[in-house]
């Protein structure tokens, strides 16, 4: 099997190889509704207030300047200004940038990769009302519905919806648990991303995409918590 991971515009790292819209116009003229009284009608939950909008807020784009190249990628905040994303994002970082969705830009520094999966916790310095993700506490289970949020190509952030295909054995892949196979578009920059279920938890972290199949790959958010909890970390690699 072939797994792309690149998080960076510059290009991929090679595992067994890793990943780092229009609207057409309608045909004839769209008439207007008829007018309605709007008493005792029930107005829609505010934008502000969607699942779709606090995807977006949770979600960061990261840069990483490295010894040899830039990486590209995407990641979540939790409290305490701690931020998730893939290891292989911030290879050798010598400075890491986080893009938050109101526009900020602000400096990290990587506390910790994991050394048995694909992930890597970035500390904010500045933290000051970001929104956060909340994790699930329950694995996520076949036939799911779930959304893929991230910034690929470095790009604005995007929400791809999908549904768990399966769960495969971790070790085929070097990871340490079960991996979530998804059917949502994965794309370079989506890298460290979160997966969320229809409640906006957070239940997995996308890592990779099956060139193959096009199917795309993530951490189940039980490894994440382990990960959390200061279990197997080390600094990341030098120059």
């Amino acid at each position: 099997m072939s797994l792309r991971r690149c998080a960076s515009v510059v290009g991929c790292i090679a595992v067994v190889a890793l990943l780092g819209g229009c609207v057409e116009a309608p045909s004839s003229p769209v008439e207007p509704a008829p007018f309605s009284p709007v008493d005792d009608v029930e107005a829609p939950v505010p934008a502000a207030a969607s699942i779709d909008r606090r995807a977006q807020e949770v979600t960061v784009r990261i840069r990483s300047l490295g010894c040899e190249q830039l990486g590209l990628g995407s990641g979540f905040v939790l409290p305490g200004g701690v931020v998730v994303t893939n290891r292989h994002v911030v290879v050798q970082p010598l400075e890491v940038t986080v893009n938050t969705w109101d526009g900020r830009t602000l400096p990290a520094s990587v506390t910790g990769v994991a050394v048995d999966s694909d992930l890597a916790l970035l500390q904010l310095d500045d933290a000051t009302d970001l929104p956060v993700a909340e994790l699930r506490t329950t694995p996520v289970r076949a036939g799911e519905r779930v959304y893929a949020v991230g910034y690929p190509g470095g790009g604005p952030a995007t929400i791809s919806e999908g549904q768990v295909v399966s769960l495969v054995d971790g070790e085929l892949l070097g990871e340490p648990a079960d991996v979530i196979r998804i059917d949502a578009e994965i794309r370079r920059g989506n890298s460290g991303g979160p997966l969320l279920d229809e409640d906006g938890l957070v239940v997995g972290v996308v890592f990779a995409l099956e060139e193959e199949t096009g199917t795309g790959l993530a951490v189940p958010v039980t490894t994440l918590v382990a990960r959390l909890a200061g279990a197997e970390l080390e600094a990341p690699s030098g120059c």
